[in-house]
């Protein structure tokens, strides 16, 4: 097993290199928003925001287990074995919340659908946003294939989570340092709904499915992708809030669903 072949891995030192690698990427991007002059070449490292978390777990695993630890690690995103309600929550549940978050959010403060947003562009927009991040955002490869990996051997699914949701959520706060804030327009309070309930839910995906980073992955990117093709983000429907409560919302619920399903599991199945 991958995570038996990782026990030498300095967890705490590879969050670092992940946080520097893909803040230095951010870092461009927040000098120009105040006006600051970018540092010669610094422009050329905004990649870093998006790979930093794969160029972390390609120099660790290299360095702790070589050539074969790096084919073993990869090999599990082709692990495409899984249980009907893994399929169910990796491949439909980011429509159907997307969907009902935006609809239930906007009727809710009785606003109109905006007429840009029609069943053509959603579908269009949100294939496109999914593909972009499925090749760019490597996130999971860490959180989820090395972070949560180790914590689950010695703490099992609950705490593990709990573990990494400040480490995920702190990975994120550059985002917040822009004048205007997050550029989708939402807050922290939100944001931390957000990353409470994905890390749970991508937590169950990642034991459900033997620890694959396939489904994880795919969950991940479909949940940006679709997240921002419906009219959810207060950018996209002019600083309504409710939408992306909602949208939040129901994430919560379903990780509260979620984590009841997976109490009176044995912790030794958890960690198959």
């Amino acid at each position: 097993m991958m995570h038996e072949s990782m026990k030498k891995l300095n967890l705490w030192h590879l969050i670092i290199t992940v946080f520097i690698l893909s803040w230095t990427g951010i870092l461009p991007s927040l000098l120009r928003a105040y006006e600051i002059p970018i540092p010669k070449g610094l422009e050329n490292l905004e990649i870093l925001m998006t790979i930093g978390p794969l160029l972390g777990a390609v120099i660790y695993i290299f360095k702790m287990n070589g050539k074969q630890g790096l084919k073993a690690f990869f090999s599990r995103l082709l692990g495409f074995k899984a249980p009907l309600g893994v399929l169910l929550v990796t491949f439909l549940l980011p429509f159907l919340i997307s969907f009902v978050g935006s609809w239930m959010g906007l009727s809710l403060s009785e606003s109109a659908w905006p007429d840009s947003f029609t069943p053509i562009t959603i579908m269009t927009n949100g294939l496109v946003i999914f593909l972009m991040y499925l090749v760019l955002n490597t996130e999971e490869l860490v959180w989820r294939g090395l972070v949560f990996d180790q914590f689950l051997d010695k703490y099992g699914y609950f705490k593990s989570c709990l573990l990494l949701i400040p480490i995920w959520w702190l990975f994120h706060i550059p985002l917040f340092l822009f004048p205007e804030g997050h550029p989708a327009g939402y807050g922290l309070g939100i944001f931390t709904c957000i990353v409470i309930a994905q890390t749970f839910i991508l937590g169950w995906i990642y034991v459900k499915s033997n620890r694959s980073l396939f489904y994880v992955h795919m969950h991940h990117q479909l949940i940006n992708g679709f997240g921002q093709a419906f009219p959810i983000f207060p950018v996209f429907v002019s600083g309504n809030m409710l939408p992306v409560w909602v949208f939040s919302l129901l994430l919560l619920l379903t990780a509260g669903f979620l984590i009841f399903q997976m109490r009176g599991i044995p912790k030794s199945q958890k960690k198959n």
